[in-house]
């Protein structure tokens, strides 16, 4: 059955990741490592707040690349073009040399000229700043030579709220771009509706649709934008009409790093206006959430978890035991329990932290990675229970519970569950998928198939593909659909090659389709990747309740163990 949680596969080893971390991490302890060897201060210095990205300010002076100008305790200082443009070159990137021909291809773009021009231009630099702001490296160009620092805030202004400790976001209104077609009514309403949407997913901090507004007919600075308003992440688009067709552009922006996370466009009939502007809105979401929690991953593996809050830790753990969820290395799942544990010793009321470790038994479990798998799955069940208890709409929690009521033998209350999951979010794409797979194998697979597919055309570039991917071939599986079974066996494994779970698919979507050869390599790659998965499908043991779906499954594993003589 596939393995279809939340976050991203991972193909490289807890081990291999901890080898290439610096000396200084030999000192802290293995269960919390593996939160930041994965990546070790990439790009760390952009993630201090500088203040608005397009203010520099050093000494006495305030460099603003929007209006073009350079001032002296508030005194305007006269600075031609080309020396203003290689200053703005400089000051953007103070900690690094550039070259004279990269300075020269920057400042001149479209002119041949001689290195004497710009010779001439770092002397007017000097002159108007000071000798020692240009810093001359010889044979290898240049680099900013004084300090900058956070400019100060105009005179009255809010202090800027605090970044809150969950994903923060905030959806900036779109831009209307259709010239004679007056569309803007489309424009606002998916700013309304995605900013609706998003704020289904409890782990998001969603700024309100009014707050963003006032940023309409302004110049958008999108880190002065998000200091503003105390969020990490900026969503902007635009609109545009033409013959009948309308096409909705979005980008998602790390507005604290500067740097574009995500960017799609969507295209559609502007026919029903209601109809187009939620099927827009859907969609972006869908593709959205994944990107926010591949890139939190990544971000909150930097972060110490000694440094951080009860919810942080918790965040953490989650991230770190769903971003494995086709890795078949205990090393992170470990630490990610140690975190969660962590976090509930700060604060027992913590429901993701209970979250994580129902996932982590229901992984356990599933797996057969435990001594008694009832006593795991009664675990998991408790803490997901403790979650729910906590925040009843947390759809996560809700899947989770689904999940492990179908491994305890009770599918008719675990698609309940999944259902109510579905409803409560139906915009989360891993929920979608999980719900192709268990209507197939627990109901019809007319029910199942265009739910799994469903989650793969909303999310395409999902971190989690891999498992949508096994969860719709297992589909297929169900539907005697066995060539289609096996495609999606191989583009799983292509997302992740040693996971376990699009394995088991390849074993016996192989057999199906005729490909007995395949099936043994495939059994006998999965056997040696994980042994007690393999002993509990040999005997029987398949989360479904389907008799010809377990009959068929047992029987394909059997023959591609060499257990039973092909038909």
């Amino acid at each position: 059955m596939a393995a279809a949680s939340q976050g991203s596969p991972s193909t490289q080893s807890f081990a291999a990741r901890q080898a290439r971390a610096p000396p200084a991490l030999k000192l802290i302890p293995d269960t919390v490592k593996f939160f930041f060897t994965h990546i070790w201060r990439s790009n760390l210095d952009a993630a201090f707040d500088r203040g608005p990205m397009h203010i520099f300010c050093f000494g006495d002076f305030e460099l603003n690349l929007l209006t073009r100008q350079l001032t002296c305790t508030g005194t305007p200082v006269p600075l031609g073009a080309r020396a203003f443009d290689l200053l703005a070159v400089l000051v953007k990137t103070p900690d690094r040399i550039i070259s004279r021909d990269e300075a020269m291809l920057q400042v001149w773009p479209d002119t041949i000229v001689g290195e004497n021009n710009l010779n001439v231009q770092i002397a007017n630099l000097r002159r108007a700043l000071c000798p020692e702001a240009i810093v001359t490296v010889p044979g290898r160009g240049f680099k900013f030579g004084l300090a900058l620092r956070q400019p100060a805030p105009p005179a009255g202004a809010m202090p800027a709220p605090p970044i809150p400790d969950r994903p923060s976001i905030v959806v900036l209104p779109f831009s209307d771009l259709s010239g004679q077609h007056d569309i803007g009514w489309l424009a606002d309403g998916c700013v309304e509706d995605i900013t609706t949407e998003l704020a289904r997913f409890k782990d998001l901090f969603v700024v309100a649709r009014n707050s963003a507004a006032r940023f309409r007919e302004v110049p958008r600075d999108l880190r002065d934008v998000a200091r503003q308003l105390g969020v990490r992440y900026v969503v902007e688009g635009s609109v545009r009409a033409a013959g009948g067709r309308v096409r909705v552009t979005a980008q998602l922006i790390d507005a604290l790093h500067g740097g574009q996370v995500w960017a799609e466009h969507f295209d559609t009939n502007l026919t029903d206006h209601f109809e187009v502007q939620h099927q827009i809105a859907h969609s972006l979401v869908t593709c959205l959430v994944p990107q926010i929690a591949r890139v939190e991953t990544e971000r909150l593996r930097l972060s110490p978890p000694e440094n951080v809050t009860a919810h942080g830790l918790a965040r953490q753990a989650w991230a770190v035991v769903s971003a494995g969820d086709m890795d078949y290395d205990r090393a992170p799942r470990e630490a990610g329990l140690a975190a969660a544990k962590q976090a509930l010793a700060l604060d027992p009321q913590s429901a993701l932290a209970w979250r994580t470790i129902a996932w982590l038994n229901w992984w356990d479990a599933y797996h057969a990675t435990t001594r008694s798998i009832p006593a795991t799955l009664a675990q998991g069940m408790a803490a997901a229970e403790q979650a729910l208890g906590i925040d009843p709409m947390d759809h996560h929690s809700r899947r989770l519970r689904a999940q492990l009521l179908f491994m305890s033998g009770k599918p008719d209350e675990g698609l309940s569950e999944l259902r109510l999951a579905r409803q409560i979010n139906p915009n989360c794409a891993i929920t979608l998928a999980w719900s192709g797979l268990y209507e197939a194998t627990h109901g019809t697979t007319s029910d199942g198939l265009p739910l799994a597919k469903m989650a793969l055309r909303l999310s395409p570039f999902d971190p989690s593909r891999g498992s949508m991917l096994a969860a719709l071939g297992f589909v297929h599986f169900s539907a005697r659909a066995y060539p289609e079974a096996v495609s999606c066996a191989q583009d799983a494994l292509l997302e992740a090659t040693n996971a376990a779970t699009p394995l088991v698919l390849a074993t016996i979507a192989y057999v199906g389709a005729g490909r007995v050869a395949e099936a043994r390599q495939s059994f006998q790659r999965l056997n040696t990747l994980a042994p007690k998965l393999v002993q509990a499908r040999l005997s029987g043991v398949w989360l479904a309740n389907n008799p010809d779906y377990i009959t068929r499954a047992t029987t394909h594993f059997r023959i591609a163990a060499g257990l039973e003589t092909p038909a």
